[in-house]
């Protein structure tokens, strides 16, 4: 049997507030997911902090493909809210196409 990796997407999300540092919105996508969908299923997504960009905006974490669609809900239900701009399977992809559409993001969300 081959042993093979997770297949894992990137999901870049925008905090326009700066509510949340690298810690906290590991903690708080983890703590309302486990509200919503049960702490197994949160484990099993392996939720991580990529990183985020030089003003501390935009956000970048990584979860279980499987999972992606969990992930997902939890962003869209946080309290305060943060808004998704991309999901990517590469961060070199996803790198790109946020310096591609940075003038599109800060127009739209300021």
């Amino acid at each position: 049997m081959l042993n093979r990796r997770d297949k894992r997407r990137y999901v870049a999300v925008w905090d326009g507030y700066r509510h949340y540092d690298r810690k906290k919105i590991v903690d708080a996508v983890t703590k309302r997911g486990c509200e919503l969908f049960g702490h197994v299923a949160i484990e099993n997504a392996r939720i991580r902090f990529i990183q985020d960009n030089e003003g501390g905006q935009i956000k970048i974490m990584s979860c279980k493909l499987e999972l992606l669609s969990v992930i997902l809900s939890v962003v869209g239900l946080l309290d305060p809210p943060i808004v998704l701009l991309r999901i990517s399977g590469t961060l070199k992809a996803m790198r790109r196409e946020l310096d591609k559409d940075s003038w599109k993001f800060r127009r739209a969300l300021l």
